[in-house]
C-alpha cells in the first residue's frame, strides 16, 4: 500500500468540483487528527481542563463528536462508493447498537457507543481519502507508543500504574501492550519494505517491555498463523520458500539500539528487575496457585450461610475501566494507585483489589442459592487473589463472569453490570451484557477482521483481534484499542475495491491535510500538558495507605502516593541536607516532626518523626510508637513536586516524531506524483 498521488485526471475532475475536493481534503484532516488523538492516548490529557465543568465538558465533545458526524454524513452523501464499500459494516454496527437499548444506558454503555462510533467513523474518512497515507499514519502512532514505552521503562517513576512495567501513556501496561499489538497487525504492511522489520523489532522489543504474558501469547499465534499460511500455499504451488531480506541491516541496529536501551533500565530501574522476576514467577507457581484458590472458594462456599436465605447485596455502582474512560472523553484521569511498600506485583487484572458483589436482579431458580454462594466466595478470593497471582485471578474473573451469564437471563445484565464484573474477557463480557445474543456482537467483528483478508499476510489482525479478546474486557470499551483494527479493517476493504475496480488503493488525499491534522494533534496535546504543568500545585498532598506499610529502622516505611499526573511531575528529592523545601506528614491533623539525615547515614526515626529515606518513600513513627497500620488513625503526607526529566523526553520526542510524520506523509506523495 504505497502512496500515490491523484492522477492528472484526478486532479481535472477536482478542480471542476471543487465541493468534493474540499470535503476529500477535510476528510483527510479530520482522520488524521482522530488518529493521533485517539491511538496515540493524548486525549487524557484534554480532560483536566473540564474538571468541575461537566457542562463545557459535554458542550465542547458534542462539538467534537457533532462535527465528524456532519462530516461523516457528507461523505457518505457525496461519494456513493464509499456508501456501497460500508453498506454490510453499517448494518452490522447498527446491530451491534440495538441491544443497549434493553438496559440502562449508563458510562460504559456510552464508552462502547463512542467507541463504534468513531471506528466507523475513521473507515468512512479514510475511504474517502487516502487509505494508504491513513495506514502508514496509524503505523507511525504505534511506533510512537512503542518509543515512549522505552521513555517510561528508563524512569522507576513513570507514567506506568504497575511498578517496573512500561506502559507509556495508556497507563495500564496490559491495555498498552494490546493496543501495541493490534495497531502493528493493522497496519505493518503499509510500512515500507525496507523499514518493516525494523518497525515490528520495536513494536515486539516494546511489548517485552510491558511484560503483558497474554499478549505475549497472543502476539506469538499472530506471527506465527499468517507464516504457517504462506509456507503451506508455497509448499502446495510448488514454489520454493524464499525470505526477503530487505531492511534486515536496519532492524539490526535498531534492535541493538533496543537492547542497550533495556540493559540501562535494568542497571537503573530496580523495580523493573523486580517486575521480571515476579512475571516469571507467576507463570511457574501457577498451577499450584489455581489449586489454592479453587480450593478456597469452594471452602468459602461450604461455609457461607444459605443464599436463598440471604438477600443479595446491591450491586455498586459501576464505572468503566480508566482506559475506556479516558479515551472516550467522559471521565478526568484517575491518579495513579499506590505503590505498595513490598516487592511490586505485576500483571495484576484491572479492579482486582475491588471485585464486585453479586448483581441483585437474578431471578430465582433451582441453581441459584449455589451460583449466589460460589459469586460470593469467587469475590471474597478476588479482594487479593491478583497479589498471589495474576494468571489465577484471571481464571477467577473469567469464572465468576461465566456464572453471572448463566444467571443473567435471555438479555442478559447490561453493560453496566458486566463491565463491573471485569471478566478479563470480551466474549464473555458481552455474553453478560446482553444474553445469547452477547455472543454475536465479538463474533461478528471477528468475521469482519478475517473476511476482508485476501492473503496469508492480511490474517495478522484478525488473530490480533482474537488474541486481545479472549484475555481482556475493554476493547470494544476502549476507542484508542478499536480505532486501529477499524483502519485495518477499513484497508483491507479499500484494496478489496480497488482490485475490483482496478485502480489504485491510495485514494485522493491533499497531504497538506494529513499534516495539519497530524499538526494539530500534537499541539492540542502539547498545549494540554503545558496548562497541566502551569495549574498543578506545587505541593502534593495524599493520605497513606496502612496496608502498605512495613516495619523499618524504629518505624514504618511507605512509598508515597503518586502525584496526578505521573511522569509530568516526580517528587523533589528531600534526601539531602540542608532541607529546603515544604513538606508535612500528619497523624489525624496533628504534625509529626521532620528531622533529616546526611547522604551517607542509615536513618532512623523515634516517635512522632518522620525522614524521606529516598525520593518516593517516607520514613515515620507514630505519635505514640504504635503500629499505624493497626492503631486506625489516618496519616496525610504532602510532598514537593517538580518537572520530571521524563516529560521533556515525551515532548521532545513527541514533537521530533510529529516533524517526521509530516515530512514522510508529504515526501510520500511527492514519489507518487
Amino acid at each position: 500500500m504505497s502512496g500515490i498521488a491523484p492522477t492528472p485526471s484526478s486532479r481535472s475532475l477536482n478542480s471542476a468540483r471543487p465541493p468534493r475536493a474540499i470535503l476529500t481534503n477535510i476528510s483527510a484532516g479530520l482522520c488524521a487528527f482522530t488518529i493521533v488523538v485517539f491511538q496515540s492516548w493524548f486525549m487524557p490529557y484534554f480532560l483536566p481542563f473540564f474538571t468541575g465543568r461537566d457542562g463545557f465538558a459535554r458542550l465542547v465533545f458534542h462539538a467534537l463528536y457533532g462535527g465528524v458526524l456532519i462530516v461523516l454524513i457528507a461523505v457518505l452523501a457525496a461519494r456513493r462508493d464509499v456508501r456501497s464499500a460500508v453498506l454490510p459494516l453499517a448494518i452490522a454496527a447498527a446491530m451491534a447498537v440495538a441491544p443497549v437499548a434493553l438496559h440502562p444506558v449508563g458510562i460504559v454503555a456510552k464508552c462502547y457507543l463512542v467507541t463504534l462510533f468513531l471506528g466507523g467513523a475513521a473507515i468512512v474518512l479514510m475511504l474517502a481519502s487516502a487509505p494508504s497515507t491513513v495506514l502508514r499514519l496509524s503505523a507511525s502512532v504505534t511506533a510512537l507508543n512503542a518509543v515512549i514505552c522505552f521513555l517510561d521503562l528508563l524512569f522507576a517513576s513513570g507514567f506506568t500504574n504497575t511498578p517496573g512495567r512500561a506502559a507509556g501513556l495508556a497507563i495500564n501496561p496490559n491495555v498498552a501492550a494490546a493496543g501495541l499489538l493490534l495497531g502493528a497487525a493493522a497496519s505493518y504492511r503499509a510500512v515500507s519494505q525496507k523499514w518493516r522489520a525494523s518497525f515490528l523489532v520495536l513494536v515486539s522489543a516494546a511489548l517485552l517491555a510491558t511484560l503483558s504474558r497474554s499478549t505475549f501469547l497472543a502476539a506469538f499465534f499472530t506471527v506465527a498463523v499468517p507464516i504457517v499460511v504462506r509456507v503451506w500455499h508455497q509448499f502446495r504451488s510448488g514454489r520454493r520458500f524464499r525470505v526477503d531480506t530487505n531492511g534486515w541491516g536496519r532492524a539490526l541496529a535498531v534492535a541493538f539500539a533496543l537492547l542497550g536501551a533495556i540493559c540501562i533500565a535494568l542497571a537503573t530501574n530496580a523495580y523493573f528487575r523486580v517486575a521480571i522476576g515476579d512475571s516469571f514467577a507467576g507463570v511457574l507457581s501457577v498451577s499450584k496457585a489455581l489449586d489454592e484458590a479453587s480450593e478456597a472458594v469452594d471452602t468459602s462456599q461450604d461455609q457461607s450461610p444459605p443464599a436463598a436465605a440471604t438477600a443479595p447485596s446491591p450491586a455498586g455502582a459501576s464505572q468503566p475501566t480508566p482506559e475506556a474512560s479516558l479515551s472516550a472523553g467522559t471521565a478526568p484521569p484517575a491518579a495513579k494507585p499506590g505503590i505498595g511498600s513490598a516487592p511490586p506485583k505485576v500483571d495484576t487484572p484491572v479492579d482486582a483489589a475491588a471485585p464486585s458483589p453479586p448483581p441483585s436482579d437474578v431471578t430465582p431458580s433451582v441453581s441459584q442459592p449455589t451460583n449466589l454462594a460460589k459469586m460470593r466466595a469467587l469475590g471474597e478470593r478476588l479482594t487479593d487473589e491478583g497479589k498471589r497471582n495474576s494468571i489465577s485471578a484471571r481464571a477467577l474473573f473469567l469464572e465468576r463472569g461465566l456464572i453471572a451469564y448463566r444467571e443473567g437471563g435471555f438479555f442478559g445484565r447490561g453493560l453496566e453490570e458486566a463491565q463491573a464484573l471485569v471478566p478479563h474477557n470480551t466474549f464473555v463480557l458481552f455474553a453478560i451484557a446482553f444474553g445469547h445474543l452477547g455472543w454475536l456482537i465479538p463474533i461478528g467483528l471477528v468475521g469482519f477482521a478475517f473476511c476482508f483478508g485476501r492473503n496469508a499476510d492480511d490474517l495478522a489482525l484478525g488473530v490480533a483481534v482474537v488474541g486481545v479478546m479472549l484475555t481482556s474486557h475493554d476493547f470494544l470499551l476502549t476507542p484508542s484499542l478499536f480505532l486501529p483494527v477499524a483502519l485495518g479493517i477499513g484497508g483491507m476493504l479499500a484494496e478489496r475495491r480497488a482490485s475490483a475496480l482496478k485502480l489504485s488503493p491510495a485514494g485522493k488525499g491533499e497531504p497538506r491535510s494529513f499534516a495539519l491534522g497530524t499538526a494539530a494533534g500534537v499541539v492540542a496535546f502539547a498545549a494540554g500538558c503545558t496548562a497541566i504543568l502551569l495549574v498543578t500545585p506545587p505541593l502534593a498532598a495524599g493520605r497513606l495507605q496502612n496496608e502498605t506499610m512495613f516495619a523499618a529502622r524504629g518505624g514504618y516505611e511507605t512509598l508515597l502516593p503518586p502525584p496526578q499526573f505521573p511522569g509530568l511531575f516526580q517528587f523533589d528529592n528531600l534526601s539531602g541536607i540542608p532541607p529546603l523545601q515544604a513538606s508535612y506528614l500528619r497523624e489525624d491533623g496533628i504534625s509529626l516532626q521532620r528531622v533529616d539525615w546526611s547522604a551517607h547515614a542509615w536513618p532512623a526515626v523515634r516517635q512522632g518523626e518522620y525522614t524521606f529515606r529516598r525520593r518516593d518513600s517516607v520514613l515515620f513513627s507514630a505519635t505514640d510508637s504504635s503500629d499505624p497500620r493497626k492503631n486506625g488513625r489516618t496519616y496525610e503526607v504532602a510532598v514537593p513536586l517538580s518537572v520530571s526529566a521524563l516529560c521533556f523526553l515525551l515532548l521532545g520526542t513527541i514533537i521530533a516524531w510529529s516533524i517526521a510524520t509530516v515530512v514522510s506523509i508529504r515526501g510520500s506523495h511527492r514519489v507518487g506524483s
